[in-house]
């Protein structure tokens, strides 16, 4: 059996990811693999998720966030410097549930801190208090659980980027569950993210023996580049979401506009506008301009429609606008 301990000190989630990928994809028979790494100012959501009902994933990236969406199941989770990720990479053999768990614990422990397990996918405290959520995948070659350890998480900000949209929406895919959270520090103040790291790390040592240290020098390879352009990329975070409906309302100068639209990978498959404004062409204008587009608007441009007249293009534009700013 072959241990390997590895650990990052780059915060950008989508390279974080992109290197798990990397390792996981180089696993052999008998590995098992230890990588930690950390997120800064991050929404992740899983797999299944659909991104505009699981965050407001705008406001996170106006206030230079980032949105992430890892390649296994569960819910929306919310990262900050106080927080610190764990992934075990094994093969599926060697993989084994209870043991990676247990390294959690015994480093819990070294702080004083007792937990247990709820269910299959939390490691609360005693007091049922929720501070590591897990989220697992499997390939042919490796199996990989990665999860949170919540040591000094500034918890405000799970309240305001991890709540659906306040517009109404009718949509598909996996929710998240609210559970009840704390913070390492709230049991041990004493503790922090650096101590936690040298803690998982000798947790890690005792229960599997010997291990071998990987330098993360190397990492910034083509295979994982290519990988954070993916995870990077529009389509992955957004496009990937599951179908849905929403709709939004909104009055200007010249009349009132609803906008109906289903949305499919985040594109807009079926569009319904109405409007109390004079310009009865306006509506249909609208609707031949926004149908096959992004739900961002990306690409959307009023001169695709030769046919209206300049004061319909500044009044479309205008709506355009406002739309593209409503992703929370």
């Amino acid at each position: 059996m072959n241990n390997y301990f590895i650990q990052t000190y780059t915060y950008n989630p989508w390279w974080n990811l992109a290197v798990e990928k990397y390792l996981a994809d180089r696993i052999q028979p008998g590995d098992v693999l230890l990588y930690l790494w950390q997120n800064d100012h991050t929404v992740v959501i899983g797999r299944n998720q659909n991104a505009l009902r699981e965050c407001r994933a705008q406001l996170l990236e106006d206030r230079g966030g980032f949105l992430a969406r890892r390649t296994t199941g569960g819910g929306a989770v919310y990262h900050d410097l106080g927080n610190l990720c764990f992934t075990f990479a094994a093969s599926p053999e060697q993989y084994d549930l209870q043991r990676q768990m247990s390294v959690v614990q015994q480093a819990c422990r070294k702080f004083h801190i007792e937990t247990h397990f709820s269910g299959r996918n939390d490691i609360i405290t005693e007091d049922g208090y929720k501070f590591s959520g897990n989220a697992f995948s499997v390939t042919s070659r490796c199996k990989i659980q990665h999860g949170t350890l919540m040591v000094n998480v500034d918890v405000s900000k799970l309240g305001e980027y991890l709540t659906p949209s306040r517009e109404k929406m009718k949509a598909k895919g996996v929710k998240s569950v609210q559970s009840r959270v704390c913070n390492l520090q709230d049991l041990n103040p004493a503790v922090t993210t650096d101590d936690m790291r040298q803690a998982l790390k000798q947790a890690f040592g005792e229960e599997y023996g010997e291990f071998t240290e990987l330098s993360p020098e190397g990492l910034d390879c083509p295979e994982v580049q290519e990988t954070y352009r993916l995870y990077s990329s529009w389509d992955w975070k957004f496009g990937k979401s599951p179908e849905c409906e929403t709709m939004y309302s909104k009055r200007f100068n010249w009349g009132e506009i609803q906008v109906y639209l289903k949305l499919n990978n985040l594109n807009i498959s079926q569009c319904k506008v109405y409007s109390d404004a004079l310009d009865v062409e306006l509506p249909g204008l609208m609707e031949k301009l926004l149908l096959g587009k992004r739900y961002d608007m990306q690409g959307v441009s009023v001169d695709e429609l030769p046919e209206a007249s300049a004061k319909q293009k500044e009044r479309l534009w205008e709506a355009v606008e406002w739309l593209s700013g409503i992703r929370e």
